[in-house]
Parts: structure tokens; sequence; C-alpha cells
């Protein structure tokens, strides 16, 4: 086995508010030919900025402050830091190629799927006009989309997040690379199509024998798929090696905490069923189209739920599935073709838009990076909801009473009240989604949908939110309406689960039942499909102490 790619003492910084602030600090790793290197950490720990120095894209402000990035090709050694912006270009694309993270926003909404997948093919001049559309549509086709031709012609709206995401690899292939870095190519697709996804990168590794840089922060991920790991932590290497060896019996505290802290390798049983009671929320044959006339597509068919008072309920299921439809006719955001929907006494279809509806149920939705207003500050964001309220209904006008109940808001998430004074921008996406929370909990609602609230959060952050979760439950009584794709996840935190699939429910009970005994064979599929290797929940077992905790180097 070769060395493709050799990184030694690689340090990177950035520029912001006129001081250069260090994002990668000495780090050195080395990628075998065919093989796949997992960089593992939390966010902020220095793996896109590796991914991004070695294929020379640092986002504004970033520098190569030292270091060397040695690339062994056919024709020789190249040192990337080293290669002026002209030769890298020629690189990108055909030489080495860039999975990137979101499928919604990494292809131009104004160019079809096929001008996409053919931009490397027409940038390096590979062939005849015709000769790039026939390698297109042959590359759509070994990706596992169905009639390739068609999807050629389509736009990225008209495709599924898995779907937007073999297109991405399909354009990342085209000119068959040395090296593939996926960066975090699987976090915000549910776990089948995770599978699926990753199973196809593992073909195309095979089939082209690329050497594959994964960039994850999914622990269970990583030791599944990994040849070998390196964890990261504040721009620092931690340890690297063997995934199994490092995994196996990890040499830092850090990493045995990464590796507690990851729900698809916990061994906690799901939540005990708590005594019956009557439900708080109670949802009954909702139906909900999209669309109208032979166009109108069912999105929710007939589907009923019961959630009692200050438990959690999951929703599961593949995108599509009908799960946040469900979750924003709940909070009020439409009205559905048929069923009822009521928070205790409150009828929430008659009261939509109401401020006795906005009091009784609030929203977090996915993307703490989307979902705050970057130009506002924090405690501008989670004091807005008082301001909009009349004082009759629990409005706030005084500026030291707002910001007073601002702090308390920012102190029940677990943030300093100076935070109040950030911008977005300034926080971490940990943070950002406590503010999220905060700001849905400032006005103090019975109800909580919180929609893939901890997807995009890495496994110590994602961990810190769940206990979080639990916590304000416990203290304030909240019910929960839970919307994931990650059945670990729900594991952790669910009383009660339903399974969606194509807008219909098909099995519903406890997390016991529902995740140690499934009925339907589709929630088995989704449960098979969350990497879990055996090896690594063997090993973890091994190593805990007698009063059941992980010990650590």
């Amino acid at each position: 086995m070769s060395t493709l790619l050799t990184i030694d003492d690689l340090a990177v910084s950035y520029r912001a508010r006129g001081q250069r602030h260090t994002a990668v600090d000495g780090v050195s790793l080395e990628l075998q030919r065919g093989e796949v290197l997992a960089l593992v950490g939390e966010s902020g720990s220095g793996k896109t900025t590796i991914g991004h120095a070695i294929i020379g894209l640092l986002a504004a402000g970033g520098r190569l402050e030292r270091g060397s990035i040695g690339l062994r090709l056919a024709g020789g050694g190249l040192d990337l830091a080293k290669l002026p912006a002209r030769a890298l270009q020629e690189l990108r694309g055909a030489r080495i190629a860039l999975v990137p993270q979101d499928p919604g926003t990494s292809l131009n909404p104004v160019r079809t799927i096929g001008a996409s997948v053919a931009a490397p093919l027409r940038i390096h001049r590979w062939g005849t006009k015709e000769a790039i559309r026939r390698r297109v549509v042959d590359l759509l086709e070994r990706v596992g989309l169905d009639d390739p031709e068609r999807r050629a012609r389509q736009y990225p709206h008209e495709l599924s997040g898995g779907m937007r995401q073999r297109a991405l690899i399909a354009a990342a292939v085209a000119l068959e690379p040395a090296l593939i870095i996926a960066d975090e190519p699987t976090s915000a697709l549910d776990v089948t199509v995770q599978r699926r996804i990753l199973d196809l990168l593992d073909d195309l590794r095979t089939e082209l024998g690329s050497s594959v840089l994964l960039i994850t922060h999914d622990l269970a991920v990583a030791a599944e798929r990994a040849d070998s790991i390196a964890v990261l932590r504040g721009g620092r290497l931690e340890e690297a090696g063997e995934t199994r060896a490092v995994l196996r019996d990890p040499s830092r505290d850090y990493t045995a905490a990464l590796l507690a802290d990851a729900p698809a390798l916990t061994d906690a049983a799901p939540r005990q069923a708590r005594p019956a009671v009557e439900p708080f929320v109670t949802v009954e044959g909702l139906v909900h189209e999209y669309g109208k006339g032979a166009d109108a597509f069912r999105a929710v068919d007939d589907v009923g739920l019961g959630i009692a008072r200050g438990t959690t309920h999951a929703l599961v299921g593949e995108s599509g599935s009908g799960k946040t439809t469900i979750g924003r006719a709940l909070a009020g955001f439409h009205t559905p073709a048929a069923g009822s929907i009521r928070i205790g006494e409150l009828d929430v279809l008659a009261e939509r838009g109401s401020r006795r509806l906005r009091h009784a149920v609030q929203l977090v939705s996915q993307n703490p990076y989307a979902s705050l207003d970057p130009r506002r500050s924090i405690g501008q964001t989670v004091g807005e909801p008082l301001l909009n309220l009349p004082l009759a209904h629990g409005g706030v006008r005084d500026r030291r009473v707002l910001a007073e109940r601002v702090a308390t808001a920012l102190e029940q998430v677990a943030l300093p009240a100076e935070v109040a004074g950030r911008l977005p921008r300034e926080l971490s996406g940990g943070q950002r989604q406590r503010v999220a929370i905060a700001r849905a909990l400032i006005i103090e609602p019975q109800a909580v949908v919180l929609d893939e609230a901890v997807s995009a959060l890495d496994v110590t952050v994602q961990s810190q939110i769940l206990d979080l979760l639990e916590r304000l439950q416990r203290e304030l009584g909240l019910t929960y309406l839970f919307i994931t794709h990650d059945l670990a996840v729900v594991r952790r935190i669910a009383d009660t689960v339903t399974v969606l699939r194509g807008g219909r429910a098909v099995e519903t009970g406890t997390a016991q039942q529902v995740l140690s005994s499934p009925q339907h064979e589709y929630t088995r599929a989704l449960l098979h499909a969350v990497p879990s290797p055996d090896w690594l929940r063997d090993a973890r077992r091994s190593r805990r102490s007698p009063h059941g905790q992980l010990e650590v180097a």
C-alpha cells in the first residue's frame, strides 16, 4: 500500500475582527491509496479547513501559515501548499474532487442537474458537447438515479436530498479523481439514504481506485466506513491511527468522550413506558395535500397520534414521509385538508394564527445557521416574541424588563447573559441552537415542536442539547413532538414513537416497543440502516467500569 496524501505540520489561520485566529495548528496526516481516512471532531475542530486547504478553497480571510500537503500522482509528487492558483485549478475536479455537505445549497438552482454534473467535464475540456452529454447520463445512471436522461433535464428543486447528493457525487467522480474529499456527505440525510450514499462512495472508490478523505462528526459512520481515523480538537491532532485500534482503545480522554456521546454507539435501552394517561396533544385523521386537482400530492394521509403531557413523542421516517408537514400543522403554520389537532382544550386549527396558539406551541427548526437573522443581536432575536405580543397577552415593552426576561431565557439554556449583545456569526452551531430554543421558550409555551433540532450538530454538542431538552422538560413540564430521521437519538430521548412512510403511520408505540421489537418491516429496515459496528459496541462494553461508566486513560 503506497501513500497518496501526506500532510505535514499544517497550520491555517483566518482573519476576523482585525485579528488572525488559528484554525488548524501543526496537523500531520497520511492517507493511503484506495483507503478511507476519517477526520472526526467537534464543530470548529478544523476538519473542513483541512479539506479546503488540500483543494485550495479556503474561505475568505483564510491563509496557509506553514506546512506541506504532498500529493503523489503517477507523474510525480506535488506540494499543493506551494502550487500557484492556476495549477490548483487544473487539479480540482480532475485529480482532487470535493463532495460538499449540503445538497440543498451546493447545486446552482437555475442550472439543470445535467449542467452541474457536466461542469468539471467542460472546464477540463474532456470531450465534445455530445460526448459530455452521454457521459453525464452515464454518470447519473452509475450513481443510481432512475431515468438518468430525465434527471439530467431537471432542476435541483425537483430532486430529493438523497438524489441531489448522488448528483454531487456524479460531478465529483466525473474525471475519476485520485482523491475524493467528502465533507459531511450524509449529515443532512436520513439513515436509509445515508447508507445508500456511503455504499455508493465505497463502490466508486473500489471501482476507481480512489482514496477518500471522509470529514464527519458521526463516530459511528467513521467506525463503520474508515480504514484509519484522525481525531481533531481545537485545530490540533488528538490521536490518529487504524480505526479499530483508535476506537477500541483510545489513548485520549477526548476521543473516549466523543465515543460516550455518540447515540448510535450507546448500549442504553430506550426509555421505559410511563403509566398510560390522557393525551395532552391529540392529532386525529390528519390529511395534508400540496397542489390541487390532478396534480395534488398527499403528503400526510390519515395520521393520528397522542402525546401525554410532559413526555416526548418522536416522528421518524425517511425524507418525504410527512414528518415536518405534521409538525408544522401542529405549530399552526398551515391548514390540513382534513383532521383535527388539539393541545389541551385548544383547537389548533380554529386558533391558527392567534396569540393563544403562539402561547401554546412553538417551533424549533433544524438549521441553527439559517434560523437566526444574521443582522440582529441575540438579545433582539430572543426578545422578539415578547415584543410581538400585546401587553394584555404577556407582551413586554419596558426595556429593563425585556432585558431581564431575555437574560432569564438565556440562563435556562445555559448561555451567559453577555451573549445577548453578540451576533449569530459570533456563536458556534450548538450555541445558536440554544438561542433558537431560548426564543421558543421565552413566551412559556406548553408544547414545542423540534424539527430535526440536533441533526446538524456534532455528537458532543448534540448530547448537550439533548441533556438540555430533558432538563427543561423536567423543570417546565414541556411536551415535545420530536421530528428526526435518527433512531439512535429517538432511543435516547423519546417516550413514544410513530414511524411514518409515504405519509402514513406504519407503526406506533412506546420507544421500548418500537425500537426493541419492531413489528413492521420498514421499521426494521430503518433500524438496520443505523451505523453501529458490532466490534465497537463489544469493545465499549469491555471497557466499562463496575459502575457502568467508560474507563478513560
